[in-house]
């Protein structure tokens, strides 16, 4: 069918019509629908039985603009097809943490899926000061497995090339390199910041030379490095977790980019999940050190349980699939030598991309409610003024830290976890 946007009256007849949904709905005759819809780019519906509300499915829709922004700021629609790629990818490498999907239409630009009711954005439930023992876990699993198995380590040439093209995301890859990697590192029109942070403290990144070198380099890295699929917006928003399960949603933004990425992403916002809660766990009533010793052990269980789980794939990959290149007497360590060196190019590449995510969220348009969401404004700059810190030497130093322990111990520095701001 033509493509037509939804609204929380035409999202009913829609459902309705899909036979997919029948395996959830006992009766569709009955139906409440709820817009959703809290990010920058598309609508989201909840669509629930009105007689047994476990009978529900989440429909996405892309529109033809930047919500965020509106209709001045064209956008194709056809962003969908990716993500429903995406999923399907995913769902093979890693079901169970990733929504099931029931009904996908390009035409219409939309995914009907699995209503993760009982699980809850994590970054809103971090902002409560949620604790969630399994996540470390699952989210190196979803990562491992999605980059190693998507990669040259694995796939065959044609395969590989064949899926690079078919995942060239152009206008999403645009928003990052402006949103993520340029705007916020000159006075650009987007940004958005703090009006505690003054001309100084802006210009400490706007007019570093050496860290406007070293960014873009990581934008070239980002344009150019196809290495694997990426989710490509893989943040504490982007996922639903209760203390049992995690699911990693909104993969809009996927396409064939170096692998450092998700996992910079991650550990990024993650690291401005830390440096919130020196004032989040004041306003909570806690004294700050548990919690933020909580987030620090969660961001070092994820790194090092991510290179465990990767390079452990690529060594039974390579094992079951000897090359004839590594014939020589020494091929095992050899080959165990080069495993290692690649792991730490890519956590080269996590730490740039991380700090991109910290200054990015601090000075550009998009915020992490985190910090957006502090009213204490003179609080809020305190922290905004660290996230700017840690960021810029991850960016210009991120080849100097052979492990994520000095990262640790970077972030510690400049917010000790008994730190309380407010």
């Amino acid at each position: 069918m033509a493509y037509e946007q939804l609204n929380e009256t035409t999202v009913i007849e829609y459902i309705r019509g899909l036979p997919e949904v029948k395996s959830v709905f006992s009766d569709l005759s009955d139906l409440h629908v709820r817009e959703i819809g809290d990010g920058n780019l598309n609508y989201v519906y909840i669509i629930t039985s009105n007689k047994d509300p476990n009978e529900t499915v989440v429909l996405k829709q892309a529109v033809p603009f930047l919500r965020i922004v509106g209709e001045s700021w064209p956008l194709p629609k056809e962003r969908m097809t990716f993500e429903i790629m995406a999923l399907e990818t995913e769902e093979r490498y890693c079901p169970g943490l990733v929504p099931k999907v029931y009904h996908a239409s390009h035409e219409m630009s939309l995914v009907v899926m699995q209503n993760l009711k009982d699980h809850a954005v994590l970054r809103g439930e971090m902002n409560q000061g949620k604790v969630f023992p399994k996540l470390a876990e699952d989210i190196s699993t979803f990562m491992a497995r999605t980059l190693f198995y998507t990669s040259d380590r694995f796939l065959d040439h044609r395969t590989k090339k064949e899926e690079v093209k078919k995942y060239i995301n152009i206008d999403l890859c645009k928003i990052t390199e402006d949103f993520v990697f340029s705007h916020p590192f000159y006075r650009s029109d987007t940004n958005v910041y703090n009006e505690k942070l003054s001309q100084a403290d802006i210009d400490l990144v706007q007019k570093d030379g050496e860290l406007k070198i070293r960014q873009a380099e990581m934008k070239y890295i980002f344009m150019t490095r196809a290495e694997a699929l990426l989710h490509g917006d893989l943040h504490t928003g982007s996922i639903m977790a209760n203390a049992d399960e995690t699911y990693i949603i909104d993969p809009e933004f996927a396409f064939f980019g170096p692998i450092g990425f998700d996992v910079g992403l991650y550990i990024g916002n993650s690291f401005l999940a830390y440096l919130a809660h020196a004032h989040r766990q004041v306003l909570l009533g806690n004294e700050p050190v548990e919690y933020r010793t909580w987030i620090l052990g969660m961001i070092r269980d994820t790194w090092n349980l991510f290179a465990q789980k990767f390079e452990r794939l690529w060594a039974e990959h390579h094992s079951a699939n000897p090359e004839p290149f590594w014939d020589q007497p020494t091929a095992e360590q050899d080959h165990a030598e080069y495993r290692k060196r690649s792991l730490a190019r890519i956590f080269e590449d996590t730490l740039g991309v991380a700090g991109s995510a910290m200054i990015r969220r601090t000075l550009g348009l998009a915020k992490v409610s985190d910090i957006a969401d502090i009213e204490d404004l003179d609080s809020r700059a305190r922290i905004d003024r660290m996230a700017l810190e840690m960021g810029k030497e991850l960016i210009i130093n991120r080849n100097r830290y052979d492990g994520i322990d000095p990262v640790i111990s970077l972030a510690t520095s400049i917010s000790p976890a008994d730190q309380a701001i407010g």
